[in-house]
């Protein structure tokens, strides 16, 4: 794999350098990360199947009850094979897995959390103290097809992008 939210060698042997360590201590990277991250690289090595994993990058796992977010490079969301997909639900027992793309762009990250629902408008707002946010309308329509609710929405795209974003439905 070409990234991993720990380095190759902390998630392969299972101890933490003092970088990691850090990391996982301030919730930078959970053990779900970690566990997650040393299935891929061992399916890597040792099944022939999943040898696309070597041009994988692999950013960050958020576990959302029965829903699993996976931040992937950009043209990374192609390679995944159903195949792939189909052995973590089944090793994780999980029911749904989102592939994000990483990005500090919000109108992506809220497509792909929302999809296949669509933004009807994002809005950049201008704040007096010199802070920009963002505000995201989405169909009233869609809000049934949604997997998270408004609130959920506006923290998962603040923890994938760094930006505020305000979520609306009309």
């Amino acid at each position: 794999m070409k990234n991993l939210p720990a380095c190759k060698t902390c998630v392969s042997s299972g101890f933490l350098c003092n970088s990691c360590q850090k990391k996982l201590d301030e919730g930078e990277i959970t053990e779900f990360e970690l566990d997650l991250a040393k299935d891929l690289l061992e399916l890597e090595e040792r099944d022939g199947r999943f040898d696309f994993l070597r041009d994988i990058s692999f950013y960050k796992a958020i576990d959302f009850e029965d829903v699993v977010i996976l931040v992937v490079d950009k043209k990374d969301k192609i390679r995944i094979s159903k195949e792939l997909l189909t052995w973590i639900k089944e090793t994780y027992e999980i029911d749904q897995i989102l592939l994000i793309e990483k990005t500090n762009k919000p109108r992506a990250v809220i497509e792909g959390l929302i999809s296949p629902a669509k933004v009807i408008s994002l809005n950049e707002i201008f704040l007096a103290t010199g802070d920009i946010e963002f505000k995201g309308i989405l169909r009233k329509s869609d809000k049934d097809k949604i997997l998270f609710t408004k609130e959920e929405l506006e923290d998962l795209v603040l923890e994938l992008t760094g930006n505020v974003t305000r979520i609306e439905f009309a």
